[in-house]
């Protein structure tokens, strides 16, 4: 036995357009929204360019940009003038005499907005740095 067309019992159950958009937009207002406020995993740097200083042997400071200052910790990833990744320490261009202060070397910077742990708070901090 064959049906046709009229005695089909399946039925085709459409949604209207405008209904699929409202949908499709909530999902990415959701979905963003998750991603942004997770608590772990990599987040992308913001690279700028600016001007470095650096205090005392322990080789913390900060990087000067146009928004404002970056705090630059003493150990990080660093690209030296030559194009060579160095995996931590102080950068070469940032290095001065014992306990003397070095300032206004010309930087680029990757860095990103860490929060505090209680949300009441946040503060850019440099990841990543190339002397110029």
């Amino acid at each position: 036995m064959t049906l046709n067309r009229a005695q089909s019992t399946v039925r085709r159950v459409g949604i209207h357009p405008a209904l699929f958009a409202v949908f499709l937009v909530i999902a990415a207002v959701v979905g963003s929204l998750t991603t942004h406020n997770l608590p772990f995993g990599s987040k992308a740097l913001t690279y700028s360019y600016g001007t470095a200083t650096v205090t005392g042997e322990e080789g913390s400071g900060v990087v000067t940009i146009e928004e404002g200052n970056i705090l630059l910790p003493a150990d990080i990833p660093w690209m030296d003038r030559g194009g060579r990744a160095i995996s931590g320490g102080r950068p070469e261009c940032l290095k001065g005499n014992g306990d003397e202060q070095v300032s206004g070397v010309r930087v680029e910077a990757g860095y990103l907005w860490v929060r505090l742990r209680d949300g009441k708070g946040s503060y850019p901090m440099v990841g990543w740095l190339r002397c110029l």
